[in-house]
Parts: C-alpha cells; structure tokens; sequence
C-alpha cells in the first residue's frame, strides 16, 4: 500500500511540474530529441566533446517540438542549480529564408518543488545564451541551433566560436 501512495504522489508531483512548461501557442506537430552537438555549421558534423560551460551548469537539453510550419519552436533543457533540479522552457520564431531563430518567451522552474529561485541563475544564462537572434542549420529533420560558447574552439577546432545543439526528428506529435 505503501509503495502505491508513494508512486501517486510521484505521479501528481510530476504532473505538476509539467504543468509549469512554458505556453506553446501553437498546435504542436513535430517532436525532436537531443542528439548532442555539432561543429561545422551547415555541415552538422556530430562531437562528442560537450561545451564546460554546459558541463559546469550540469545542462542537458532534451527536446524540441516544432509547429507544423516549422516556423515556431519550443526547446526544453533541465539543469541543477542549488541542489534543485530545474527545468527550463524557451519558445520562439523560426525566420525560415535567413535560417535564424528568435526567442520570443522563456521561463524556469524547480521540478522537485524547491524555491523557482533556486533556478534564476541558470535561467539567465540559458537567456543569454539566446538573448540575440541564433542562426541555425536545418537538413533533413535535423536541426543545429548555434550558440556561442566559450570553448567552442576546444570542442570544435581552431577559430570556432559556436557549437550546434543538434536535434532529430523523433514523432508526429499530431496525426491529421
């Protein structure tokens, strides 16, 4: 009986959390999951090394769910801060012809019930991260949004100053 009390409160205190996502505004369509990251631009050239910025901030981003015209986006990465696990949320436009992504809205929040507080620093740089419009790569139901990261250079080779967060096409999100 137990084991059943503790696994509704589980379920409710992750239901929760997800109630707390971001507002798309638009019918989400295409589901895409992580695939790690990219050097090369247009080339999407997969790494293994992860960027230390991410590393250091424990960030993982986790998926993308795109609109049906691909043209708005909503990326979801969780990261610790303050020994709270905490989930962040972005949505923006895709500029299809100039192959730019703009953020429109963002938030972050505890997913373990601790202060939203406990969140704001990685917030803000996940914010700063995206603060300007970000060029991004897109082949094939793949995707590389750029993002300057201090040791691009480290992960992708000489004069590089951006590394690609590389996404897949997972799902149809939405069957017509």
């Amino acid at each position: 009986m137990k084991k059943v009390i503790l696994g509704l409160a589980l379920t409710a205190s992750a239901f929760s959390a997800f109630a707390q996502d971001i507002n798309f505004g638009a019918q989400e369509r295409w589901l895409a999951q992580n695939g790690g990251f990219t050097c090369g631009g247009a080339a999407n050239t997969a790494t293994q090394a992860v960027p230390q910025e991410f590393k250091n901030k424990a960030i993982i981003f986790t998926y993308m769910t795109t609109d049906y015209t691909l043209d708005n986006g909503k990326f979801v990465a969780s990261y610790y801060e303050k020994g709270t696990e905490c989930r962040y949320n972005l949505v923006g436009q895709a500029d299809n012809v100039n192959m730019v992504f703009t953020k429109t809205d963002s938030t972050a929040y505890s997913i373990n019930g601790s202060p939203v507080a406990n969140c704001a620093e990685g917030k803000a740089y996940l914010d700063s991260l995206f603060a300007a419009p970000t060029k991004y790569f897109y082949k094939h139901g793949t995707m590389a949004l750029q993002v300057a990261v201090t040791d691009a250079a480290a992960v992708c080779g000489e004069g590089a100053t951006h590394v690609g967060i590389f996404f897949k096409k997972a799902a149809k999100t939405k069957i017509d």
